[in-house]
């Protein structure tokens, strides 16, 4: 069976892989420092894998190309650039299931972006073979854990336990002899509740990403890659 192009008109009925298309064409952009790698071997590895993707044009050329950022990971790699381009590479593969994968854990770096919505949305696509799929509902409900990186609220989650215990210096002040000081007290009930209420939700979207991350790094070596061929069909002119 002839593999046809990546590069070729989308037909009806199939996923919307080539809005992937633009994506990782800008990555290829990005200094090699975002990988935060000194390793001569590292980099190499890197610039192999910008030119196979750049160079691929069918399922198993982006395979190959998913393969070689793989590697980085192996090797101990972890950043939202280097997850995003195999996400990207794995889309173009056909490989919804791994490519959602990836781009969950680019997510947890780079917080929600137009890159990773749309792969993940063509990731879902991929896996229910429709033309296009919905993000889950969950991700606007519980919005804050996907929008920002770990490391952000991380730090939202201790300033909101800075601020409640703000509060709690502000309730012992207004409750000083001779008088309760109105204000005073009506400000520390206020940085109590409001530090809490964030400290605890951030603090919980905080240990469930850490705890998501460390499961996939420890599984992320029993994952096997795979690319999906599809017939090849004329254009219509």
């Amino acid at each position: 069976m002839k593999v046809t192009p990546a590069t070729r008109s989308p037909q009806p009925g199939e996923p919307l892989v080539s809005l992937i298309a633009i994506l990782y064409a800008s990555l290829f952009l990005l200094p090699f420092s975002y990988l935060r790698a000194s390793d001569d071997a590292r980099a190499f590895l890197w610039e192999q894998a910008n030119a196979q993707t750049a160079a691929a044009k069918t399922p198993a050329e982006y395979l190959t190309a998913a393969n070689t950022y793989n590697r980085l990971i192996a090797d101990g790699v972890r950043n939202g650039p280097l997850f995003l381009n195999l996400g990207n590479t794995l889309v173009m593969a056909g490989d919804g299931i791994n490519a959602a994968a990836a781009f969950a854990r680019a997510e947890r770096h780079l917080g929600a972006t137009p890159e990773t919505r749309q792969g993940l949305a063509a990731s879902l696509a991929l896996q229910s073979g429709q033309a296009h799929a919905d993000l889950p509902w969950s991700r606007t409900a519980f919005f804050w854990h996907y929008a920002f990186p770990c490391p952000v609220r991380v730090l939202a989650a201790l300033g909101g336990w800075a601020l409640f215990w703000l509060g709690v210096f502000f309730s012992i002040l207004a409750r000083r002899p001779p008088h309760p000081h109105a204000l005073t007290l009506s400000l520390s009930e206020t940085c109590m509740l409001t530090g809490g209420l964030v400290a605890l939700v951030f603090a919980a979207s905080s240990l469930a990403t850490l705890m998501h991350e460390r499961h996939d790094s420890a599984t992320w070596g029993n994952r096997v890659f795979a690319s999906s061929t599809a017939p090849e069909t004329e254009d219509t002119p």
